[in-house]
C-alpha cells in the first residue's frame, strides 16, 4: 500500500469541498464552511446562529469528516480544537470576509446579521487522522468483523404458500 500525503489531501478536501459533517458527542451534522487563506491557512471556519444553522455551543475538542467531491463518500475524520471569534477578535474580521465570499446568494447586510446574533468558530486541525484512506477508523474491524443483520425498520420478506409445501430442489 502506497504511502498518503495526508497534509495535501486535507488540503485538496478542504478546497474541494463546500459541505462537512462535524462530529460531536457522537453525532454528525452537516454543515457548510470556508477554509481559512493568508495567516488562517489549513483552518476551518463556520458559522452558527443567527441568520445561519445553529451548531450551538461547541465543546473544545470535535472531529471534522471530510467529503470525496467525486462520489460524495468520507474521505477524511480529523481532529481539531473549536474556538469561537467574538466581534472584537482580531482574526474575526479576515474570518467573516472569508465566510461571506463563500457564501451564496449572501443579503447585503450579511456581515451586520453575523456580528449581531452568530458565532463565528474556528477549527484547527491537529495530530493524525482518525480515518483517512486505506486506514479505518477507531472501530472499523469492529464493523467489518460485525454479522450483517436486518435492523427493524426491514422489509419483511415473505415466501409464498404452497400446497403441500415447499419441494426440494433435486439438480
Amino acid at each position: 500500500m502506497s504511502e498518503v500525503n495526508l497534509s495535501a489531501l486535507t488540503t485538496e478536501a478542504l478546497a474541494k469541498s463546500d459541505v462537512l459533517w462535524l462530529r460531536v458527542d457522537g453525532r454528525e451534522r452537516l454543515t457548510w464552511f470556508a477554509s481559512g487563506a493568508d495567516e488562517l491557512a489549513g483552518q476551518v471556519l463556520l458559522v452558527s446562529g443567527g441568520a445561519e444553522a445553529d451548531l450551538g455551543p461547541l465543546p473544545e475538542q470535535v472531529e471534522v469528516v471530510l467529503r470525496s467531491k467525486g462520489d460524495g463518500g468520507r474521505l477524511l475524520t480529523l481532529r481539531a480544537r473549536a474556538q469561537a471569534l467574538s466581534p472584537g477578535n482580531p482574526w474575526w474580521e479576515p474570518a467573516a470576509a472569508t465566510l461571506l465570499a463563500e457564501r451564496l446568494n449572501a443579503p447585503a447586510d450579511l456581515l451586520d446579521r453575523w456580528r449581531a446574533g452568530s458565532t463565528i468558530w474556528l477549527l484547527s486541525p491537529f495530530g493524525l487522522p482518525v480515518q483517512a484512506p486505506g486506514r479505518s477508523g477507531p472501530d472499523g474491524s469492529a464493523r467489518a468483523d460485525a454479522p450483517i443483520t436486518a435492523g427493524a425498520a426491514a422489509t419483511r420478506v415473505r415466501h409464498p404458500w404452497h400446497f403441500g409445501g415447499r419441494g426440494t430442489r433435486r439438480g
